[in-house]
């Protein structure tokens, strides 16, 4: 009911301010006398007046932000700049806007373009998971080098496909933007309040003209260092416990006799699996460059060669406690009587108990485990293109290019996880404004004295993906009501490969085996993962060995959730298992065949075939233009995707491939009306988009396990995704910087994928095999869209400078069928909000510019967590804010501030009552001077 309340009270003052702003200048408008002359504009609304023409003259449904000089973006990176579009909403990683959803649909499903060329993911998925995330990283894209960014939402036959929540153009600076050589740059600092630490950053862009202004040249550069941090209060999963001598088949989703159920509801209660502190603490250094050489020899031809080049490489130093709860009752583990259960049928108080062991191990023992995520990541991207244009005569335009893209993700993860088993008690206490778990331990979470389990574990795993690509294009202008005839072809080869290694050293001071203890390394020469015992001692021998490497610990640099509020917390500092221990003990070795995980190793490649035809047409009904842009787009997918059959219980693993083909036509159709000429705009679009699946879905990593017959693996004839996508809209220019338009709209998408079991046969056995399949039923999602901009022109004085940019986002799923696993109820559409917003605030005088933004989205589900239940991301709003000064014709100073109320980021496991995540990431203070020359 609060976010209800929340989002009632900012609709109401939003439409309340947006009514009392609008109506005078309407009526001002009314009575004002025609005139021809254009205000004259700089600054903020320059990049509004830029950004509308854009959408103004789009055949399509366009949305653009626009940079009216070098450094003067209105946000820190491209993902968060592309928040303040309506209908985006973005993820956040260490409170950097880092990945963007387009009218709900997962960022793995939004295509990214840099000058036309296709953008790769560098995103370095999890160790022992899935190794590719399609999503683009947009916090390695500088905003230094972009003039524009353009989201479109409705497709056109010449658009590549991948898009079906929309493709997002990203259009750098070009050396023949201007005729006079430019030279532009800044230098700026930004600190973190949670990091404390002050970082740098420089940016250089530079063009020039030569050969008698036939030769442009434009290069551009930035570095810098940034210091993540960021804290978390987590329960990693929340689970029922089985009483005491309860068979598992007694307590899972359809039976619940074997639950624990204090309250006696019949329903097993909820209790936090893997309750944990993280301080999150990652050093980066990001490098771009940005080239561009372009020959314009004759007006009619042009010949270019784009470059763009990233990296971001991160030192990572994440500390972690977490806690090894229970997942049944015995003899030896129970629960305290006072332990409590709230509304929701979750703990809100808990104590986990163990009566004294003599031989502490994994098999027997309450622990708690200081964990350090150590070692790099290294994500890197190029994009590159040479292309032609040559206006063959006054009608006849053809376009040559071809591109390649490469993204490589490293991520070279060293984990040192020191454990104390045999802890007598654990606390969890929920009750405090946030519900994150304030945990009490046993012991002392400072001392390394307790540890008697210690592992260093070596797990590189490497992404590499390419795309190559070719396309023939052209444009024929034929006269009379069809304007233009547009036809094309394109060809892209896309490789997608994974490989992952694993070296794993466990020091056990106590084992099954009274008084032994032992040293066991991590192989895969099975195909599995097996920790074979290496060497024994005795419980003091190899104790005393793991104190040697431990005794390295510090208590890292800052204490908990110091810039958040999660109420109190008893433990503000534990063990920070650095890199000296493992140092000291000795990185484990993983580039040989042993520690190679072939299950975890694959490579797809996706070839893909297209061509359309696409004509516009003119009219002129009521003396007014409508153009009709009508094409259809025909794309043949081919998909070969190789990797390794794993039978677990012979212990075998062999070489798999498999292929898959599909063709789809997708037509589109976009209406452009003009009601009032270049006024009032009425559009109208039916187009159809596809989009391959996610790799890991397709990946034919199989497992087979001979003794139970069942499996499971990848799919690789899963089809593509595909979509009708439908907009029905308004747009009013009032003036060249003000206008207000809403759009209703409406997705129709196929093939969404969900996971069954079928009986398929291998060497005469059937096997029950687990994979996903396409759905049969659409998902649907019908929204709507409204935004404003709009500048005080007609307010006297300073008041004049000031102005107004709104936009509002609703949509809701249909259709989607996925329900929670205990609740039976509908979960909705991944990703997607119900309401988002953004609010902006600015003054342009022409020498002081400042404005301050708030962006705000409702609850929305993130997707499959442990213990088979959903996370769901709580409403969010950010306030930021900017503010710069003109010093001369050639210097300006600026402070831009981000996250200024520290708002906390709040997940839950499909029930407030099953708060999952606390993250606060402190605010950031960006100030520095941008030089132009």
């Amino acid at each position: 009911m609060a976010s209800k309340a929340h989002l009632w009270r900012c609709s109401c003052a939003s439409a309340a301010l947006i009514v009392a702003l609008v109506a005078p200048a309407l009526a001002h408008a009314q009575s004002a006398p025609a005139t021809n002359a254009d205000i004259i504009v700089s600054g903020i609304r320059q990049s509004l007046a830029n950004a509308l023409n854009t959408k103004r003259n789009s055949d399509q449904v366009v949305d653009a932000i626009s940079a009216e000089d070098v450094g003067k973006f209105p946000d820190k990176n491209v993902g968060e700049a592309l928040q303040r579009i309506t209908g985006v909403q973005i993820s956040r990683a260490g409170g950097e806007g880092s990945a963007v959803s387009i009218r709900g649909v997962d960022p793995g499903l939004i295509r990214v373009e840099i000058n036309g060329q296709s953008t790769l993911s560098t995103a370095a998925g999890p160790a022992a998971g899935s190794a590719t995330n399609p999503a683009v990283e947009f916090r390695d894209i500088p905003a230094e080098f972009i003039s524009r960014l353009e989201v479109v939402k409705s497709a056109t036959a010449d658009m590549t496909e991948g898009g079906l929540g929309g493709t997002v153009r990203i259009i750098t600076r070009r050396p023949f933007d201007t005729k006079k050589d430019y030279l532009a740059g800044s230098v700026q600092g930004v600190y973190g309040t949670l990091g404390d630490r002050l970082d740098p950053k420089f940016a250089l862009i530079g063009s020039h003209l030569f050969a008698h202004d036939t030769l442009g040249v434009l290069l551009s550069a930035t570095y810098e260092k940034r210091s993540l941090w960021y804290d978390q209060a987590k329960t990693t999963g929340w689970r029922q416990i089985r009483k005491v001598g309860a068979a598992t088949t007694t307590c899972n989703q359809t039976a619940q006799s074997g639950c624990v159920d204090l309250n006696n509801d019949g329903t097993g209660d909820f209790y936090p699996d893997i309750p944990r502190y993280a301080m999150y603490r990652e050093r980066t250094e990001r490098y771009a460059m940005n080239g561009i050489v372009e020959w314009r020899p004759s007006d009619n031809f042009r010949l270019f060669f784009d470059n763009t080049y990233t990296r971001g490489q991160q030192t990572l130093n994440s500390q972690l406690m977490q806690i090894n709860t229970f997942s049944a009752l015995t003899s030896a583990l129970s629960l305290s009587n006072d332990t409590s259960i709230n509304a929701g049928n979750a703990a809100s108080y808990v104590q986990f108990q163990q009566t004294p062991v003599a031989n502490p191990n994994s098999t027997n023992a309450l622990g708690v485990s200081y964990r350090n995520i150590n070692g790099t990541i290294d994500r890197q991207t190029y994009t590159g293109t040479l292309g032609s244009e040559w206006h063959v005569s006054p009608k006849l335009t053809l376009r040559a290019r071809g591109g390649y893209s490469w993204a490589r993700a490293f991520n070279d993860e060293i984990d040192v996880v020191g454990t104390q088993y045999g802890l007598t008690s654990v606390t969890v206490d929920f009750r405090n404004p946030v519900g994150a778990p304030n945990i009490s331990l046993s012991t002392d979470p400072t001392s390394p004295a307790g540890i008697n389990n210690l592992q260093i574990q070596h797990k590189p795993r490497q992404n590499v993906q390419t795309e190559r690509n070719f396309q023939f294009d052209g444009d024929y202008d034929v006269g009379g009501f069809l304007k233009q005839i547009k036809f094309g072809v394109q060809r892209r080869v896309t490789d997608l490969n994974s490989i992952y290694h694993d070296g794993t050293v466990t020091y056990e001071g106590y084992t099954a085996t009274p008084g032994v203890g032992d040293i066991k390394t991590r192989t895969w020469v099975t195909g599995t993962a097996v920790d074979a015992v290496t060497s024994t001692g005795t419980n003091a021998a190899i104790l005393s060995q793991i104190q040697s490497y431990v005794k390295y610990a510090d208590l890292g640099d800052h204490n908990f959730f110091s810039t958040g509020n999660i109420g109190s917390t008893n433990i503000q500092r534990w063990l920070n298992m650095n890199m000296a221990i493992a140092n000291a003990a000795g990185i484990p070795t993983t580039y040989t065949t042993s520690n190679w995980s072939p299950g975890d190793t694959y490579d797809v490649k996706q070839k893909n075939w297209a061509g359309y035809v696409s004509t516009k047409w003119g009219f002129m009904p009521f003396d007014r233009a409508l153009a009709v842009v009508v094409g259809a787009r025909v794309i043949r997918m081919e998909t070969i995707a190789s990797g390794y059959n794993i039978n677990t219980s012979a212990g075998t693993f062999a070489p798999v491939s498999f292929t898959g083909n599909h063709t789809y036509v997708l037509p589109s159709a976009n209406l452009r009306y003009e009601l009032v000429p270049n006024k009032l705009i009425f559009r109208a679009t039916a187009t159809s988009v596809a989009a391959a699946p996610d790799l890991a879905k397709i990946a034919p990593s199989m497992s087979l396990n001979t003794i139970a017959q069942t499996g499971s693996r990848g799919n690789p004839n899963l089809s593509p995704y595909t979509a009708q996508q439908y907009d029905l809209g308004l747009e009013w220019y009032i003036s060249r910087v003000n206008y207000l338009s809403a759009t209703f709209w409406r997705k129709d998408i196929q093939g969404f994928p969900y996971k069954r079991a079928t009986t398929e046969t291998y060497n005469g056995t059937d096997f029950t095999i687990s994979t996903y399949y396409n759905s049969a039923a659409p998902v649907q999602i019908n929204g709507f869209e409204a935004g404003l901009v709009y500048g005080f022109d007609f307010l006297p004085g300073p008041f004049k400078n000031m102005g107004l940019q709104a936009n509002y986002t609703y949509a809701k799923d249909r259709g989607f069928t996925t329900a929670g696993y205990y609740s039976g109820q509908a979960l909705g559409f991944p990703g997607l909000s119900r309401h988002s917003y953004n609010l902006s605030a600015f003054y342009d005088d022409g020498r002081l510019n400042a404005r301050i933004s708030y962006n705000w989205r409702s609850r929305y589900n993130i997707g499959p967590e442990r213990d088979n239940l959903n996370a769901f991301g709580r409403p969010y709003g950010q306030w930021d804010s900017s503010i710069s000064y003109r010093i001369g014709d050639h210097f300006t100073a600026f402070v831009d501030l981000v996250n200024i109320t520290n708002a906390q980021r709040i997940e839950d496991e499909e029930s407030a009552y099953r708060v999952s995540t606390v993250e606060t990431y402190g605010r950031r203070v960006y100030f520095g001077v941008r030089a132009k020359m």
